[in-house]
C-alpha cells in the first residue's frame, strides 16, 4: 500500500480540487460520511450519546459532516468548538451552519473546557477532530486539556484523519496527543500512522477513498510503500521440482566471537531455513569445536585465530579465496569489535566482489570510517538498528528517531547501498529512492539473537537469486509475522530468537494461500 507523508497529501488534494475539478466540499464530504459509516457500523451499536471535538481547522470541518449524520441518524450528537464559531473560515465554516441548521448543538470552548468535560462523560463514543496531519507545532492550551481529557476518559475514541498532536510525517507525539481505538485516515495513509508512536496512538487504521484520482500518483509521486501479503506473494519464487542445492545458492557467513558463538549459530541456521541451499560458517579455528557440536546443516571454515577467539586480520588472503564462489556475504553477527576484526572487516568488505549483507559489528566497523561504505560495487544491504546507524553517521541514536525516514534517505542516497533501519517498523531504502516500510513485529523480538536470524534470513533469499531489495523485504517482513503469530493471544515475551526458525515454512504458505494478516484497512 503506498503512503504519502502530509505535504504531498496536501498537493494530491489540490490537484485534485484544481486539475481535476473536484470541489474541496466534495472531498470533505466524502471523508465526514464515509468515516460516520463505518463508525456507525462498528462502534455506534447501543449507543445514544456522541460528543464530537471539533478545532477551527479542516479537521474540524470532517468533525462536523460526521456530526450531520449522526444528529440525522437520532443520536444525541453535541460538538465541542475548541473556539469561536465566528473562527472557523470556508469548507469548516460550511459544514458548521449545515450542522447547526438542523439543530446540531455547537459548544463553544473557548475559556476552559469545563463543559467538554462533562460532555464526555455523557458520551458513549467521542471523535478526535482537533487537528488534521499539518500539525507542526507541540499542542497546548485547551486543546491539549482536550486531549487529555479524552484520553482519561475510557471511551472509544474515533480519530479523523490522524490522531491530534501526532506529526503526520514522523509520527512523534507534538506534546500531548489522542491514543485512539481507530483512526480513519483519508486517501492515502500517512507516515506518521505507520511509524511508531503514530502507529500505537492511531489504533485500528482504515484508508477511506475520498475520490482523488489514482492517476495523480503518476504526476506528484509517493513517498514510500507499506509492504503486505500481496506484495510479497508477487515475490516469492517457484522452487521446481528438478531443483537441487547448488539452485539455490550458497551463503558464506563472517560471524562469532568468544562468548557470541550464538550469534554466529543463529545467522547461519536462518540462511538455511528459508531457502538457502549451501551455507558455510567462517568461524575463528578455536571455537570450531562448539560450531560443529551446534551446527549440523551448516558446514564450518575455521581460520586461524592464535586461540584468541576473533578473526584477526592476518585471516584476510585465506577468507578472501574461500568466498570467491560463493553467492553471498553475511558479515558481522557477534564478530567483536576488537581492532583486528574491525580491520578485517574493512578490507573485506571494499574487496570481496559479491554482494554483502552487513550487520551488529559489521556496521559498527565503519565508526570513524564512514566513506568506506562506498567503495563496495557489488551491492550491500546493512542492518543496523538506531545505535549502530548513530555511530556510523557521527549523530545521536535520539537523532535518528526523530526522523527515520530522512536519516535512511540521507544515509543510502550518500554511501549508495540498501539500509534496512531497524526497530518498531523496520524501513528498507534502496539506491534508488524506494522505501518500505515493514508492517510485522512485536516487542517479541526485542530480544538479543533476532537480529542475526534476520540478517541469515536475508542473506539466504539473496543466494536464490532475489534481488537485494525483494530479499531484505522478504525477510523483514516474514521475521516480524511470525512473531505476530505467537504473540497471538497474548504478549509473546517467553519467545526466544531461535523460535523464529520454526516459523518460516507456514509464513510463506500462509502469504502464498492469502491468508496472512491485514495490517491496514481499506474501505471503498
Amino acid at each position: 500500500m503506498k503512503v504519502l507523508s502530509p505535504e504531498r497529501m496536501a498537493k494530491y488534494d489540490g490537484y485534485a480540487i484544481k486539475t481535476w475539478g473536484i470541489p474541496s466540499t466534495v472531498l470533505m464530504e466524502n471523508a465526514g460520511r464515509n468515516t460516520y459509516r463505518l463508525m456507525k457500523e462498528q462502534y455506534l451499536a447501543g449507543a445514544a450519546a456522541i460528543a464530537v471535538v471539533c478545532g477551527r481547522g479542516n479537521n474540524g470541518g470532517d468533525g462536523f459532516v460526521i456530526s450531520r449524520y449522526a444528529l440525522r441518524d437520532g443520536f444525541r450528537t453535541t460538538v465541542f468548538l475548541l473556539g469561536k464559531r465566528s473562527e472557523l473560515k470556508g469548507d469548516a465554516a460550511l459544514n458548521m451552519e449545515l450542522y447547526a441548521s438542523i439543530g446540531g448543538e455547537v459548544v463553544e470552548c473557548t475559556k476552559d473546557i469545563d463543559a467538554l468535560r462533562k460532555g464526555i462523560q455523557g458520551a458513549d463514543v467521542l471523535v478526535d477532530a482537533i487537528f488534521g496531519t499539518g500539525l507542526s507545532k507541540a499542542t497546548g492550551g485547551n486543546e491539549k486539556l482536550a486531549i487529555e481529557a479524552m484520553n482519561g476518559s475510557g471511551k472509544p475514541v474515533i480519530a479523523v484523519d490522524i490522531p491530534s498532536g501526532i506529526d503526520g510525517k514522523t509520527g512523534l507525539p507534538l506534546g500531548a496527543a489522542i491514543r485512539a481505538t481507530h483512526t480513519f485516515t483519508y486517501g492515502y495513509p500517512k507516515l506518521g500512522q505507520i511509524l511508531y508512536p503514530g502507529a500505537y496512538h492511531a489504533g485500528r487504521l482504515t484508508v477511506i477513498d475520498i475520490s482523488i484520482p489514482a492517476s495523480i500518483e503518476d504526476t506528484i509521486g509517493i513517498d514510500g510503500v507499506v509492504a503486505d501479503g500481496a506484495m510479497l506473494r508477487g515475490l516469492i519464487r517457484e522452487r521446481l521440482p528438478w531443483s537441487h542445492k547448488g539452485t539455490f545458492g550458497h551463503v558464506a557467513v563472517i560471524a562469532g566471537s568468544t562468548g557470541k558463538t550464538g550469534a554466529a549459530h543463529m545467522a547461519s541456521l536462518a540462511a538455511l531455513k528459508v531457502g538457502a541451499g549451501l551455507v558455510t560458517l567462517i568461524i575463528p579455528e578455536s571455537l570450531n569445536g562448539i560450531m560443529e557440536v551446534k551446527l549440523t546443516e551448516v558446514m564450518t571454515y575455521p581460520v586461524k585465530d592464535r586461540g584468541r577467539g576473533y578473526l584477526p586480520t592476518s585471516a584476510y588472503k585465506e577468507i578472501i579465496d574461500f568466498v570467491e564462489d560463493k553467492d553471498v556475504v553475511v558479515m558481522g553477527p557477534g564478530l567483536s569489535q576488537n581492532r583486528e576484526t574491525m580491520e578485517l572487516v574493512r578490507k573485506l568488505y571494499g574487496n570481496v566482489q559479491k554482494p554483502f549483507v552487513v550487520d551488529a559489528d559489521g556496521v559498527n566497523a565503519f565508526q570513524g570510517h564512514p566513506d568506506m561504505i562506498r567503495t563496495k560495487r557489488h551491492g550491500t544491504v546493512f542492518t543496523p538498528h538506531p545505535g549502530e546507524l548513530a555511530r556510523v553517521t557521527g549523530i545521536t541514536p535520539q537523532a535518528v528517531n526523530a526522523d527515520r525516514i530522512g536519516t535512511g534517505r540521507s544515509f543510502t542516497g550518500k554511501y549508495g547501498v540498501h539500509l534496512l533501519l531497524k526497530g518498531a517498523r523496520s524501513i528498507l531504502f534502496d539506491p534508488g529512492g524506494e522505501i518500505i516500510i515493514n508492517p510485522t513485529g512485536n516487542p517479541a523480538l526485542a530480544k538479543g539473537g533476532s537480529g542475526d536470524i534476520l540478517t541469515g534470513f536475508i542473506g539466504g533469499f539473496v543466494a536464490q537469486g532475489y534481488s537485494l531489495t525483494e530479499a531484505t523485504i522478504l525477510a523483514a517482513y516474514i521475521h516480524g509475522y511470525i512473531a505476530d503469530t505467537w504473540a497471538e493471544g497474548g504478549v509473546g515475551l517467553d519467545m526466544l530468537a531461535c523460535d523464529l526458525l520454526a516459523g518460516v515454512g507456514r509464513t510463506m504458505q500462509e502469504i502464498l494461500d492469502g491468508k496472512d494478516r491485514i495490517y491496514i484497512e481499506k474501505s471503498l
